[in-house]
């Protein structure tokens, strides 16, 4: 029975999915360069790759934030459990920690994506964690604080350089791509299919950065880090698969919205600009993890690079209204899911202790 705890993590990946997949193929279907339907089965296969040969990455980064905020068992909670012949009940206490955590992350992207505002999924994820930890970890203890506040800061960083940084690199990518290669690739007799070609391609790489980069924030808190059995999968590459065909699951079936939303509803672009605008993205979200470690939004990515796309034409072609929305709910979707973890977290501690 415990194993079905996981199904938390599952609705938490099909909501990524659903918000995730538009990085992908937002901007090619918006634009009708590709079919919805070849886009999601692209987006399905890619992710799961994407989890099988690079997900377990990320694991570690997310499920040191979740352990040092209470969230997962620390090997001393493991040690002592074994001592005294609990280790199933510190399994089952630490699964169910992760269900509340994912319950609450889900619903809250769940409820922004059907409002077709593309949130990150892992910054609800990191809010419901901060949330918990603010109920349940000693804030007030330095060696607890300290460490946690560097961890949250690091995390936090990205909510603002990764879109600034994708919309950077589009900007500069369309300014170069409309002033030396448009108008040659246009006046080619192949050059729907060539830039039909481009998007997929370009959409494949985004779709696989996502299973790598994304599937952690599925599955990490349900993670063994500790190598005692305290939690419940063992193993990081398991846990990465589990996510990834969970997020495919969420491309699949509750992906269109935000993927006309993110494709369409901010900037206008042309189908050379979005083609671009993938590529941007894809690098973007590349640097970022490369360097910093930890998972990052694609969404946000996206989002970035389309604003980025759009104002190489001029700021009439930017809806700001829109991008003011999805800003605002960039900055709702952590709160609302750490107010929610923390109020659980109050009504619970009879039963997690403190």
């Amino acid at each position: 029975m415990i194993y079905l705890l996981l199904a938390s993590g599952l609705f938490m990946g099909w909501s990524l999915g659903s918000v995730d997949s538009a990085s992908a193929f937002g901007t090619a279907v918006s634009t009708r360069v590709v079919k919805y339907r070849t886009a999601v089965t692209i987006i399905a296969v890619m992710v799961i790759l994407g989890a099988i040969f690079g997900g377990a990455g990320n694991i570690h980064s997310l499920s040191d934030l979740a352990e040092s905020n209470r969230v997962t068992a620390t090997e001393a909670d493991a040690q002592y459990a074994i001592e005294n012949g609990i280790l199933e009940t510190l399994r089952l206490k630490s699964a169910l920690k992760a269900a509340i955590i994912f319950v609450c992350a889900a619903l809250t992207v769940s409820v922004m994506s059907y409002l077709k505002l593309p949130v990150s999924a892992n910054q609800a994820s990191t809010g419901a964690i901060i949330g918990w930890g603010l109920c349940y970890a000693n804030y007030s203890d330095p060696n607890i604080l300290i460490p946690n506040l560097k961890k949250i800061g690091l995390f936090a960083s990205t909510w603002i350089l990764n879109p600034l940084g994708a919309g950077i690199v589009s900007f500069v990518l369309v300014t170069l791509v409309n002033r030396f290669l448009a108008d040659k690739l246009t006046s080619l007799s192949s050059y729907d299919k060539i830039i039909k070609w481009g998007y997929l391609i370009a959409g494949t790489f985004a779709a696989f950065s996502i299973g790598t980069n994304s599937s952690a924030s599925i599955t990490a808190l349900y993670y063994d880090g500790t190598g005692t059995g305290a939690n419940l999968l063992s193993s990081a590459q398991l846990a990465a698969i589990i996510g990834g065909v969970a997020i495919a699951i969420g491309a699949i079936t509750y992906s269109k919205r935000v993927m006309l939303a993110v494709g369409g509803g901010i900037a206008e672009i042309t189908q050379m600009d979005g083609f671009v605008v993938v590529i941007a993205m894809a690098l973007t979200v590349f640097i970022m993890q490369t360097l910093l470690k930890i998972p990052v939004s694609n969404s946000q990515a996206i989002v970035g690079a389309v604003m980025g796309a759009g104002l190489t034409r001029g700021v009439q072609y930017v809806n700001f209204n829109k991008f003011k929305s999805i800003a605002i709910a960039w900055v709702t979707s952590p709160t609302v899911a750490g107010l929610m973890t923390y109020l659980v977290g109050l009504c619970t501690k009879g039963f997690f202790g403190k």
